[in-house]
C-alpha cells in the first residue's frame, strides 16, 4: 500500500482505528504507568477516553457530523460544511497528537498536561449544551461524555487539587486553557457555517 492510499484508508477508517488503539493504550497506561505515576496516568488517560468518545461519534452509533448540520446549523445537507475533512483533521490534529503530546510533555513537567482533564469535563458538558440546542434527548457522543468524560475528568481535576498540584480548582490557567480548546471548536464551526452559507448564496 503506497503512502497515499494508506492516508485516504486512514481517512475513512480513523474512528475504528481509534478505537483499537484506545483499547491498547488502556491496557499499557493500567499495566504500566498507573503505579509508576499515578499523575501522568490520569492525564494520559484523557486520550484513549475520549477515543472511546470519537467512537461513539462516529461509529456506534456515529452520525455526529450530520447531528451537528442538520440538527445544530439547521440545514438539509447532512455532510455539509461540518464533512469528512474537518472531522478528520480536527479530531486526529487535536485528540491523537495535541493530548497526547501534552500528556508526554508532563514527563518532564506536569504543568503542561494540567489542563487536559479539563479539556475533557468541558467537551463532555459539551455534549449536554448541544442536546439542549438541538432539543435531543441524545446526540451522538453523549453516553461516553456522562460515563466516562465527564465524571473522570471532574475526578481528575479534583485529585490533582487535592494533591495540591492544582492551587484552587476553578482560579488556575489550566481551566482557562481546557476551556478555551473547547471554544475553538463552535468558532470555526460557525465559521465552517458562514462560508457554506456564502457559497450557497454564490
Amino acid at each position: 500500500m503506497s503512502l497515499t492510499a494508506y492516508f485516504h484508508w486512514l481517512k475513512r477508517e480513523w474512528a475504528k482505528v481509534g478505537f483499537i488503539l484506545s483499547i491498547y493504550l488502556f491496557i499499557f497506561l493500567f499495566t504500566f504507568v498507573k503505579e509508576a505515576d499515578f499523575v501522568l496516568f490520569l492525564l494520559l488517560l484523557q486520550t484513549p477516553l475520549y477515543m472511546l468518545h470519537e467512537t461513539e461519534e462516529y461509529i456506534f452509533p456515529g452520525g455526529f457530523g450530520r447531528f451537528f448540520n442538520m440538527d445544530i446549523f439547521k440545514l438539509k445537507t447532512p455532510d455539509k460544511p461540518v464533512d469528512e475533512n474537518f472531522i478528520f483533521n480536527v479530531n486526529v490534529i487535536l485528540i491523537w497528537i495535541i493530548l497526547p503530546l501534552f500528556g508526554l510533555l508532563a514527563i518532564q513537567n506536569y504543568q503542561y498536561g494540567l489542563w487536559i482533564p479539563y479539556f475533557s469535563f468541558f467537551a463532555g458538558v459539551a455534549h449536554i449544551g448541544l442536546g439542549i440546542k438541538a432539543h435531543k434527548l441524545y446526540n451522538p457522543g453523549l453516553i461516553i461524555s456522562l460515563l466516562l468524560n465527564i465524571p473522570v475528568g471532574a475526578w481528575s481535576i479534583y485529585y490533582l487539587s487535592d494533591q495540591g498540584i492544582l492551587p484552587n480548582i476553578f482560579l488556575n490557567i489550566h481551566l482557562v486553557i481546557g476551556l478555551g480548546v473547547n471554544l475553538i471548536l463552535p468558532v470555526i464551526g460557525v465559521m465552517l457555517y458562514k462560508k457554506h452559507g456564502t457559497a450557497t448564496a454564490v
